[in-house]
Order: C-alpha cells, then sequence, then structure tokens
C-alpha cells in the first residue's frame, strides 16, 4: 500500500474510516518498531512521508505535526505499552483494541452519542482489608480523599460512597444500576493469579475483588448499567499487563515481588484485561476505562520520608479538572497532571542519582523511590478515546 493510500487510511477497519470521516482532518500516524518510540511516521496524500518527533512535537493536524489528542489502534503486542507511556508525556492517548461488532458499538457511540448518565452522581467504591495491606491506604489516600472532595461540591448532591462492608461487587453492580454515575471510581486488589495457569490468569487479570474476596467477573449481568461512564480502576493490573515487567533490575530479584512481577509478564504477557475490553466492546459502551498496567504499589501513594501521601495529583483530576465548571473536560487533558507528575519524579530521580555519585547518605533509596513512583504514574493508561468527557450537569 502507497503513501497517499496509507494517509487515508485505507487499509483500516471500516468503523475507524466511518471515524475519520465524522472527523475530518484528523491524521494518521503510525508506529515503527525500527523507529523505536520516539517517532512518528506520517504519509500525506500528496505522497510525500516524515518521520515525526513524538516528544519534541509541533502540536495541530497541519503538515509536520502531531495532534493533541492520541488514539492508537492495536492491541499492546502489535503498539507496546511503552509508546502510549511515552506519547502521554507530550499528548493526550487513549487505546482501542477492539475488533468487529466490538469495535463498531464503540464507534457508533463516539459518534452518535453514548448512553445518558449522572453527572451529579460519582460513585466512589473503595474495599479496604485494614493496615497494612494496600487496600487501607488507597481508600484513604484516593477513594475517601475523593469522595470528601466531591461532599462540599454542591453539583454533586447524588454522589455515593460504597466501603467497608458495602464494598462488594453485587453492591457495586447495584449502585451503577440504580444511579447510573457518570464517573465510577474503584479502589482495590487486582486479580494477579494464578501464575501457573496461564489462560485462566489472562481470562481473570485484574478482575476487581471485594471486600469478601470475591472477584468482579467482566460478564457480571448488572455491569450493562454502566453504559456511558467513564470508570477509574486503581488495582494492580486493572487495564494489563505487558510482556516484560518494566521493574525488572530494581527490586531483588529472588524476592516475592519481583517473582510475581516476572510471573505476570510471562503468563500473561502483552494484553488488556478482560474488564475495560468488556465495557468498551458491548452494544452500550462505557466512554473510557483509566486503569494500570502492571501491578500498582503501596509506596508509590506516600512518601516514605515523612509519611505524606502523594495523591494530590490524582485526586485533583477525579474532581477539579473533570469537573470544571462550565467546561466538558476530555478525559486525556484532566489526565495530564498526573503524567507531568511522572516528568517531576523522574527529575527527582535524576538530581538523586547525582546524589549517589556524592556518596550522599539515603540518596540511592531516594533515587529508587523517585524512579518507581514515576514508572508508576507513566502505568497509568485510557483505554478508550482520550476526547470522551463527563456529560454536562442535568438541568
Amino acid at each position: 500500500m502507497g503513501a497517499i493510500e496509507k494517509a487515508r487510511g485505507e487499509d483500516l477497519p471500516a468503523p475507524l474510516r466511518y471515524l475519520l470521516v465524522e472527523r475530518p482532518g484528523s491524521p494518521i500516524l503510525r508506529f515503527r518498531a525500527d523507529l523505536g518510540v520516539g517517532h512518528l511516521r506520517r504519509h500525506y496524500e500528496d505522497g510525500s512521508v516524515q518521520d515525526l518527533s513524538a516528544q519534541g512535537l509541533t502540536m495541530g493536524i497541519g503538515k509536520g505535526r502531531v495532534p493533541r489528542y492520541l488514539l492508537i489502534y492495536a492491541s499492546p503486542v502489535q503498539i507496546p505499552w511503552a509508546v502510549q507511556y511515552a506519547l502521554n508525556m507530550s499528548c493526550c492517548v487513549g487505546r482501542l483494541d477492539l475488533e468487529g461488532d466490538e469495535l463498531a458499538n464503540y464507534v457508533e457511540a463516539l459518534v452518535h452519542g453514548f448512553d445518558e448518565v449522572d453527572a451529579r452522581a460519582p460513585l466512589v467504591w473503595s474495599v479496604d482489608h485494614g493496615a497494612p495491606d494496600i487496600t487501607w491506604l488507597m481508600a484513604r489516600a484516593i477513594g475517601r480523599k475523593l469522595f470528601d472532595s466531591y461532599a462540599v461540591d454542591n453539583d454533586l448532591q447524588r454522589r455515593m460512597w460504597l466501603g467497608g462492608a458495602d464494598a462488594t461487587s453485587a453492591r457495586l453492580t447495584l449502585a451503577i444500576d440504580e444511579h447510573r454515575p457518570a464517573l465510577i471510581v474503584t479502589t482495590c486488589h487486582g486479580l494477579t493469579g494464578p501464575l501457573n495457569d496461564p489462560d485462566g490468569l489472562r481470562a481473570r487479570l485484574g478482575s476487581l475483588v471485594d471486600t469478601d474476596h470475591i472477584p468482579l467477573s467482566s460478564n457480571a449481568v448488572g455491569l450493562n448499567a454502566a453504559a456511558g461512564a467513564i470508570w477509574y480502576a486503581h488495582a494492580c493490573c486493572s487495564a494489563g499487563s505487558d510482556a516484560e515487567t518494566r521493574y525488572a533490575g530494581l527490586l531483588p530479584a529472588d524476592g516475592e515481588l519481583a517473582t510475581m512481577l516476572s510471573g505476570i509478564a510471562a503468563a500473561a504477557g502483552a494484553t488488556i484485561a478482560p474488564l475495560p475490553r468488556a465495557l468498551l466492546g458491548r452494544k452500550r459502551p462505557i466512554r473510557a476505562f483509566v486503569g494500570h498496567v502492571e501491578p500498582t504499589f503501596d509506596w508509590t501513594l506516600r512518601d516514605p520520608q515523612n509519611g505524606q501521601v502523594v495523591t494530590h495529583a490524582l485526586v485533583t483530576c477525579l474532581w477539579n479538572e473533570i469537573y470544571r465548571s462550565g467546561i466538558r473536560t476530555p478525559i486525556g487533558l484532566a489526565l495530564s497532571r498526573v503524567y507531568r507528575e511522572a516528568g517531576s519524579f523522574l527529575g527527582g530521580w535524576r538530581t538523586a542519582m547525582e546524589n549517589v555519585n556524592k556518596a550522599v547518605p539515603h540518596a540511592r533509596d531516594w533515587a529508587l523511590y523517585c524512579q518507581l513512583v514515576a514508572m508508576d504514574r507513566q502505568a497509568l493508561v485510557i483505554l478508550g478515546d482520550p476526547t470522551v468527557a463527563l456529560p454536562p450537569f442535568a438541568g
């Protein structure tokens, strides 16, 4: 296929060609493994070709430019997660890995509108198994902080909190059905086993585990009512997994954590978790799903030196940014503060490494912490179109 045909997207599935018609002027950029994660190839209808920088980019849709909002259409095997991580630092990026009717369902909703949901009714569901379990910290540093913010917002009168004994799968699906929340926030464990059963792991990877230790099935009937929502799931592998763990070499190779990370990568490979795939591909799909690739850790939520929780950027994104007064904020833009924070921690890592070379006490520990937090923030990904936003408040 020549440059002109590639510029027109003639090799794309029919639903995506339809989406291009509905979004005139949208350019098609192509990832090539030989170019690495730093460049994207763009073909033009005049037959010319350019390899454009994905870091020092010039934003726009004209020649030589890269749009601010990018939708990756590929599995993480075809276009690695690392490409999405890198692009998130400069663009607003989402990913779709759907085919056939599932892809058609999502594009149809993008073009003609998603199911009606209530922007006034954010739902926060937080499992808490008690300290020192990570769910105890997630419930306080994310779930409760968010809900307390919603509680002082007069626009969010139908907000709902499900914690403690109420954080069950049944109560979650019932609340979704009754309240039709536009924003769903869940914090809990994500299923990361069994490691000795690759097929079983892939079938349940990242499943949200409730207070009774029961995983939420991606086919649960009650989830149909989530149609039209944006879902944020803070849980291990809630978005998926990778073929190689990014944390290799940073943790003791013979330790329990490193063994788990390498085991997940070996068993599940580079894939998208079943829950977001099911929610995005249904006849009545959700707008977007936001979650983690690979496991997430408690130390990325709290500063080890002073015990301060470091979730302010995330809470700001899921309240102040996504609920801007009078403005519908695309989910990609709303989350950009999280990726800026990744850059901040990478800067902290660089400074700490300089101090390691100067033999500054504890500098190596701080360098490792900054690196792990930066990687954790980068591994938060959007599945679905990054331009979707919450609906306006009714009335």
